[in-house]
């Protein structure tokens, strides 16, 4: 059974949204333990309180995606403290809440010509963040002005630093995909894809896709979801995608335009019609 998921608001608290999704057929599930922009942490549930929760609404895979306001690529060594400090907090707050990986953006780049630098701040950061318990995804970006990390060949040297280790994968985002420049509109595109991630990362990496579509063209480096199959992603490649994930048990989460289940139903109709077809 393929394990469609979603990000979802948790404003009516986590035992609620969990069994909600569940209660929607969902089978994963990504959450943000606090506000990603700033601002006051939610108070978390105790530790093992959502285990059972988890269980009996049959979410498979709960990813937690790491905020955004810190920058862990920072060549400035304060900033760059305080990113990794707020990093292995998410991952203590991750294991509290009974997750699974934690989701991390690469970051940006600070200063022109520093590239390098900050690629190699990133993998200090991953590092770092493994000092305390769980495991983590780094996800493909859509190579939005200082943002690292959406060009595999980046990728393949952000793993290379990191080194080869159970507790380090790759989260595959397919907006951010097409927006740095892979066209997933074939079902040729989407193998020469998947092709490109298993010689430059592996895909035995790969432990989630964020299945969205991308509103603006190939190349476009501009990081806009929409709904699947408005955009510029294809049904052949969207198609074969899905049989790729159904075959390889590796879990959907829906990152598409809104805040809850009711919001993605028609994407997640998509969904369903393309497995039950195959």
């Amino acid at each position: 059974m393929i394990r469609l998921g979603a990000q979802v608001s948790q404003a009516r608290g986590y035992e609620t949204t969990i069994r909600e999704a569940g209660d929607a057929g969902l089978r994963s599930l990504q959450l943000f333990s606090r506000n990603p922009v700033g601002g006051q942490s939610r108070t978390l549930p105790k530790a093992g309180q959502l285990r059972p929760v988890l269980r009996e609404a049959g979410i498979a895979v709960l990813y937690i995606h790491a905020p955004y306001f810190v920058n862990p690529a920072a060549t400035d060594p304060a900033m760059l403290d305080r990113a990794r400090q707020a990093l292995k907090q998410e991952m203590r707050r991750a294991k509290r809440l009974s997750a699974d990986y934690v989701v991390l953006h690469a970051g940006h780049w600070q200063q022109a010509g520093r590239r390098a630098e900050s690629v190699q701040a990133f993998v200090g950061t991953v590092v770092a963040m493994l000092e305390a318990p769980g495991r983590v995804l780094v996800e493909n970006s859509a190579g939005q002005g200082k943002e690292l990390g959406g060009d595999l060949d980046e990728l393949e040297e952000i793993f290379r630093g990191i080194g080869r280790t159970r507790r380090v994968g790759l989260m595959l985002d397919t907006a951010h995909a097409m927006a740095q420049g892979y066209a997933l509109t074939t079902a040729d595109d989407a193998d020469a894809f998947l092709e490109a991630v298993d010689r430059k990362v592996g895909l035995d990496r790969v432990s989630g896709i964020h299945l969205n579509d991308s509103l603006y063209p190939v190349g476009s480096h501009r990081d806009r979801h929409a709904h699947l199959l408005t955009g510029a992603l294809g049904l052949p490649a969207l198609k074969r995608l899905v049989a790729w994930a159904d075959q390889t048990d590796c879990p959907l989460v829906l990152e598409t335009p809104g805040r809850d289940v009711a919001q993605r139903q028609d994407d997640i109709l998509v969904i369903r019609e393309l497995h039950q077809g195959d």
